[in-house]
């Protein structure tokens, strides 16, 4: 692995953390991993159960716009705090791109959905609760994140296997996902596949 990134081949952007960095063939820029790529690999390496914040999960959904300077990070875990330089070995950047993850010790009581396929899901929509009159727009996003995700199955099983461990308002809103992804199931719609373009490779 140290020859393959001397070579270029491949970037530790944090240690133990490697992936293969591709450039965008219209700007000629390095694209790199989202946050919630280092965030999973990171729980694989560490063997970690984690809960990523609401403003984070719904980031990672593309629910919002808006971008965590600091994402807390809930897992059973000691508390510590990751800076992983994104961009690193991108010779045209103009300032380092970093993602700075917060890791806490996780509460029993919120600890149900750490790990789990639709911890984003739930962990988003919990963001939204001050906010009801974004309810449909969020689900819509979730629903529309869901049909290009090739965990969606699993996303939507889980959600209506553990619909009973949601809090009372946030039922009806998992009720709507889980029916409308059923729908499109029922109408052909085609198996889910990440979207076509630049993009990169996940991190390992």
């Amino acid at each position: 692995l140290q020859r393959l990134t001397l070579r270029g081949d491949i970037r530790r952007p944090h240690r133990g953390l490697y992936d293969k960095p591709s450039v965008s063939k219209l700007t000629g820029k390095m694209v790199f991993p989202p946050r919630s790529s280092f965030v999973d690999a990171i729980a694989r390496r560490d063997k970690l159960r984690v809960l990523v914040d609401g403003m984070t999960a719904a980031n990672d959904l593309g629910l919002t716009t808006a971008v965590p300077a600091r994402s807390t990070i809930y897992a059973d875990t000691y508390p510590r705090t990751i800076e992983i330089e994104a961009s690193a070995g991108d010779p045209k950047a103009v300032r380092p791109v970093i993602y700075k993850l917060d890791f806490k010790r996780i509460a029993a009581k919120t600890a149900f959905w750490a790990g789990r396929p639709a911890m984003r899901v739930v962990q988003a929509l919990t963001w939204f609760r001050d906010e009801r009159s974004s309810f449909d727009a969020a689900i819509n996003g979730i629903v529309r994140d869901l049909s290009r995700n090739p965990d969606r199955d699993k996303i939507a099983q889980d959600l209506r296997d553990n619909i009973h461990a949601v809090p009372a308002w946030m039922y009806p809103l998992v009720e709507t996902i889980t029916r409308r992804i059923a729908e499109d199931q029922t109408e052909g719609a085609p198996e889910p596949e990440r979207a076509k373009g630049d993009h990169a490779e996940d991190v390992h």
